[in-house]
Order: C-alpha cells, then sequence, then structure tokens
C-alpha cells in the first residue's frame, strides 16, 4: 500500500485540554477515508495538524514520504493538499468564477518582471490558470451560475463552489470538512457522486470529515473514528458502524468540548 498520509501517534494539546492523543493512521493512494466522531471528538485538531494550522506536539505527519511536522500551511498547499472548511470560506460580494479563481493562488508567481513583460511571460499563465477554472466549473456543473454573487446562490451550490475552489488547485490530496452540513438529502446525493468523480476521473486522495453516517459508510473505502481524542474504531465502514465502542459514542453521554 503506497501512503498519501501516514500520522504517527499524534498529540496536540490546548493547555491543559489533551485534543488527540496516540492517533495513528494511513491513508492509501486513490481512497476516499472517512473521519468520524461526536463534537469535540479531535477531528478538526487533526485536519488542522496535518495542513499545519496547529501542528502536533507529538508524534510525525509524513506526505507522500516526506515528513511535514509543524511545516507552514502555505508550503503544506504546494506540496498537493487543498482543503474546504465546515463554516464557508467563500468570498461575499464576489462571483462564482472569481471565488473560484482564487483556489489558483498557489500556481501563481507575480513578479515586477512578469507584469512588465506581461504578454510574454504571463499572459500564458493565466490562460492556463482559466482553461483550468472552466474546465472545473464544467466539472461541478456550476456553469449556470458562474457570474452570480456568490452571496446569492443556495447553500448547496455554495457548498460545490467551494470544493471547486479547492480542486482547480490540482491536488492530488484533498481534504473536506464536513462538505454536506446543511444539505438535504438530494444536495447530499450530488456531492457524494462529485467526490467519487474527483477520486477516478482526477486521481485524488480525499480524507472526509462527516457526521451523515451514510455518506461515510456510502463512498469511503476505510474510516476511523475518534472519541475525546482517542481512537476507538477503525476499518471498513461496516464493521465499525457496528463495533459497541463506535455506537455507545455515538448514542450516549455528553462530549467533550469542541476541538
Amino acid at each position: 500500500m503506497t501512503a498519501v498520509l501516514e500520522c504517527r501517534d499524534i498529540e496536540r494539546r490546548f493547555g491543559g485540554l489533551v485534543a488527540v492523543t496516540g492517533v495513528n493512521l494511513q491513508i492509501a493512494k486513490g481512497e476516499i477515508f472517512g473521519l468520524v466522531g461526536p463534537n469535540g471528538s479531535g477531528k478538526t485538531t487533526m485536519t488542522n495538524a496535518v495542513t499545519g494550522f496547529f501542528p502536533p506536539q507529538k508524534g510525525r505527519i509524513l506526505l507522500n514520504g516526506e515528513d511535514i511536522t509543524g511545516m507552514a500551511p502555505h508550503k503544506v498547499a504546494r506540496r498537493g493538499v487543498a482543503r474546504t472548511f465546515q463554516n464557508l470560506a467563500l468570498f461575499n460580494g464576489m462571483t462564482v468564477l472569481d471565488n473560484i479563481l482564487l483556489g489558483r493562488h498557489v500556481h501563481m508567481r507575480p513578479s515586477v518582471w512578469r507584469t512588465l513583460f506581461y504578454s510574454w511571460l504571463a499572459r500564458p499563465e493565466e490562460t492556463r490558470n482559466r482553461e483550468v477554472v472552466e474546465e472545473v466549473i464544467d466539472f461541478m456543473q456550476l456553469e449556470g451560475v458562474r457570474d452570480e454573487l456568490v452571496d446569492a446562490i443556495p447553500l448547496g451550490l455554495k457548498k460545490r463552489v467551494e470544493l471547486a475552489r479547492a480542486l482547480v488547485a490540482e491536488p492530488s490530496f484533498l481534504i473536506l470538512d464536513e462538505p454536506m452540513a446543511g444539505m438535504n438529502q438530494e444536495e447530499k446525493e450530488y456531492m457524494a457522486r462529485f467526490i467519487l468523480d474527483a477520486r477516478d476521473e482526477r486521481d485524488v486522495t480525499v480524507l472526509i470529515i462527516e457526521h451523515h453516517m451514510d455518506i461515510i459508510t456510502g463512498i469511503c473505502d476505510r474510516m476511523l473514528v475518534l472519541s475525546y481524542g482517542e481512537v476507538i474504531g477503525t476499518g471498513i465502514p461496516r464493521d465499525v458502524i457496528a463495533d459497541p465502542r463506535v455506537v455507545k459514542a455515538y448514542l450516549g453521554g455528553a462530549h467533550a468540548a469542541p476541538a
């Protein structure tokens, strides 16, 4: 198994609060991997550790065999990692097209000389960026709203725009933080199809954080469950969700404060 992402004994504390501890996971190339758990279980903490926002105090994180533990977020992004957020991070007052185009920033190389000699140096790059954006707009079926202000479109389409913005970065590893939160059943089914197509047609490995177990069992190859910052189950979804510890974590007891 070729591991795109490997986390070894990850621990992250915030003051006296242990957000995650002893977490190990491996995600193989081409997998859709589910990371689930009750509120406050440490899912977002793990995501922030991988992307460099809050590096772990203990443990190592490897991306395609390279140690990226503590690496700055922009450097992680340049290594082919893209992310969507639990709360929408779109720019109101801008069009769908402009929001998606912002996802190309990791491939842009602004400079005085490139501006001065725009026709020779910068125009080919701009053309390439726009070609990628238009192709992803078509892939995500957003042609009908490409020129609309992002404020004015429904939540389901906004979530799709955020996924499109991540895809135009041409990532090899994609992290989706609750991409279906707030969606109705039809919108969730559309999003699930886009995620599967991204894996199959764009050669993207996916880590998806979700509360909807039907989505996890429907599209994930493997999954890992956290509770109070510790792993309580990992493996094939249908086996993991039948684990008594997982059932108890979801159905019983109050949970810790969100991580």
